[in-house]
């Protein structure tokens, strides 16, 4: 478990930005180094197949397929995977670091790393089997690019570096969300709620609620703008030239944060408000706030951002 949000400093947005900018290209080179690995034991691949999880959203290894699409490996999702058939070259090892490419396991994390830095696209249309575009949920792939080591070192310590300076800027970020909206309301802001759209690549702001569940302001107004702050104030700098009373300043901030992998708290049942929403994502503004489930900071650790929240109770 991290302590999360209380340590991180006030951050402005254009350091997410900076931040996702440079791990895009670390992680590009990561799928480089995954065709590097996969086609030294498989010379014909051309696609990693995964499939993502409906209990907990994670992809997992489902498939090496040729350009054709057929299966040159399957891996069963409930068992342990077997390690790949020939030896790693040393040279190749070590930029693995800690983790052993001869271990399918080693590839299936490195790709959920990838996941929730770039995003993965469906498996290319040639590679998939009849009817898998029509699941709820289609394949999803990595294209299997060479089978050369790269010249230049693009090692998985340095991606989990990378990748923790963005979680770390992340964090920074919804804080000085959390900081602008309690001080535009006057610290009655609790609960920022959000929408994901059902393509899953777009994270909508939906209204601002206090610690009952009653709306402080609601979204969709394209005229309607959220209280200003003091010219002089610490927020309106970390803020830099964008607006924050500005709603789409908002917007772009949360969608930052979605985009680059973060995931977001959900609204508890039994707020007070009868017009409260329930099992909607949500940003926590205040420790008036609680989530849905306390647990979900043990479970999502690494991408959650959760700046505040009411005491935790004992177990």
């Amino acid at each position: 478990m991290i302590t999360n949000l209380h340590d991180a400093r006030l951050a402005p947005l254009t350091d997410l930005d900076d931040a996702e900018e440079a791990v895009r290209p670390v992680a590009r080179s990561m799928v480089r180094l995954i065709g590097a690995t996969v086609r030294l034991q498989y010379p014909d691949a051309a696609h990693l197949v995964l499939h993502r999880s409906a209990d907990d959203e994670e992809v997992y290894l489902m498939a090496v397929r040729d350009a054709e699409g057929t299966d040159l490996i399957t891996f069963s999702p409930y068992a342990d995977y077997e390690p790949f058939p020939k030896p790693v070259p040393q040279e190749l090892a070590e930029l693995w670091g800690d983790l052993d490419p001869h271990l399918p396991g080693s590839v299936e994390s490195l790709a959920q790393r990838i996941d929730a830095a770039l995003g993965l696209d469906y498996v290319a249309t040639p590679a998939m089997h009849p009817g898998e575009e029509n699941l709820n949920r289609t394949p999803l792939g990595i294209p299997l690019l060479d089978a050369e080591v790269p010249s230049w070192p693009i090692t998985w310590p340095r991606f989990v570096g990378t990748t923790r300076r963005l979680r770390n800027q992340g964090r920074a970020l919804a804080r000085l969300i959390a900081d602008t909206l309690n001080a535009q309301y006057g610290g009655s802001a609790a609960y920022l709620v959000l929408n994901e759209n059902d393509s899953r690549d777009f994270m909508g702001i939906i209204s601002i609620r206090d610690g009952d569940g009653k709306i402080l302001f609601e979204f969709g107004d394209d005229d309607a703008l959220l209280p200003s702050l003091p010219d002089d104030s610490p927020l309106m700098e970390a803020w830099g030239q964008l607006d924050p009373a500005d709603p789409r300043t908002l917007s772009r901030a949360i969608q930052g944060l979605y985009q680059t992998g973060h995931t977001f708290d959900w609204t508890p049942d039994g707020l007070p408000n009868e017009d409260a929403p329930s099992e909607e994502q949500c940003l926590l503004l205040s420790a008036a706030a609680r989530p849905d489930w306390w647990g979900l900071i043990d479970e999502e650790s690494q991408t959650l951002v959760r700046p505040y929240s009411a005491p935790r109770p004992r177990s």
